[in-house]
């Protein structure tokens, strides 16, 4: 599997490039909120694919294929790696949480356990604030590992191959949830299935997963001794196909990044949907969503552009949106 998920490959899909590292303030489209913070190289393979903000505004980006886990401070002025795992074969840094405190967990996609012995443990990674990284705990080779959130003492990690969703403690795995709800169906036509991805606790308690080739947002009732109840079908919607990071504000309303699509949508609480933004705003292939913590940003949307699907001119970035709306604390 990790072949054909490689970072290689991934390069080859997007080409070269021959974008630095700029900053600016590019606005388009008819929802007038969409800014370009950060321009990435995509020749040197810098592919934002997730992000996650800590209290004092620092965002915290996988760069997938790079293996790399970098920081942007709060001014939004600059980036920078701030660890760096050898993922081998694999995809590399996929999902990110931070603790309010700016300690970062990262989800680690290597070629462990299929013939590349060379890179580091495939599961879920600690970032301290100095860099320092630590393994919190393996997950089997078999699984995609694809976004945690905080989750009682450790962390659920969705599995998009598995159709799965997996708690995780430091040095324990445990499978938390499996659904035919959260499988994918392989329409992607990458050779493996692209199920659960974005993950996120709902204002209701119940945790809420988007299955990325059904189109589907999930809710999963949590029991009072944390175990999962039954998944249920939350919402299906055209708009939401192709569907990866997911976010919430506080009155209850999910964020989508549409990658396949382009797109931003919210799904409100009466699971009407709604495109907030378009490839005409500036988005290109969003793979996920993350509200702002401090100040005057936190009624807005911060973005990562994966730039994944474009192979003409791709156009990797750190973007915002303002919703209008404060974001409802993620983070342990």
């Amino acid at each position: 599997m990790t072949e054909l998920i490689s970072r290689r490959a991934v390069l080859r899909t997007i080409g070269m490039g021959g974008l630095v590292l700029t900053m600016g303030s590019a606005k388009a489209g008819e929802c007038g909120g969409v800014e370009i913070l950060l321009n990435f190289d995509p020749g040197s393979g810098q592919l934002p694919e997730n992000l996650a903000v800590d209290r004092r505004g620092n965002k915290y980006i996988g760069m997938s294929s790079l293996g790399e886990l970098w920081k942007v401070p709060a001014d939004n002025t600059t980036a920078s790696p701030l660890a760096v795992f050898d993922i081998g074969a694999g995809f590399g840094v996929l999902g990110v949480t931070v603790t309010p405190q700016g300690t970062a967990f990262v989800c680690l996609l290597t070629g462990v356990g299929e013939g590349d012995d060379s890179a580091d443990t495939h599961g879920i990674w600690k970032v301290e604030r100095d860099g320092t990284k630590s393994l919190f705990a393996p997950l089997p080779p078999t699984t995609f590992p694809n976004d945690l959130m905080p989750f009682r003492d450790g962390f659920l990690v969705t599995d998009s191959t598995g159709g799965a969703v997996w708690y995780v403690t430091e040095g324990a795995t445990t499978p938390w949830v499996t659904s035919e709800l959260l499988e994918g169906t392989g329409s992607f036509g990458f050779g493996f299935p692209i199920g659960a991805n974005g993950i996120v606790r709902g204002k209701d308690g119940a945790i809420y997963v988007g299955v990325a080739e059904q189109g589907h947002i999930v809710r999963i009732p949590v029991s009072q001794d944390g175990s999962a109840g039954t998944p249920e079908l939350f919402v299906a919607d055209d708009r939401i196909f192709g569907c990866d990071g997911i976010t919430i504000d506080n009155r209850g309303n999910l964020y989508v990044a549409v990658i396949a699509q382009n797109t931003i949508v919210r799904v409100n609480t009466d699971k009407s949907v709604k495109t907030l933004a378009t490839e005409s705003d500036g988005l290109d292939s969003p793979s996920d969503v993350a509200f702002g913590t401090s100040g005057n940003e936190q009624k807005s949307l911060f973005i990562t552009n994966f730039a994944l699907l474009n192979t003409e001119n791709p156009m990797p970035g750190l973007a915002t949106l303002r919703v209008g709306i404060p974001g409802r604390p993620v983070n342990g």
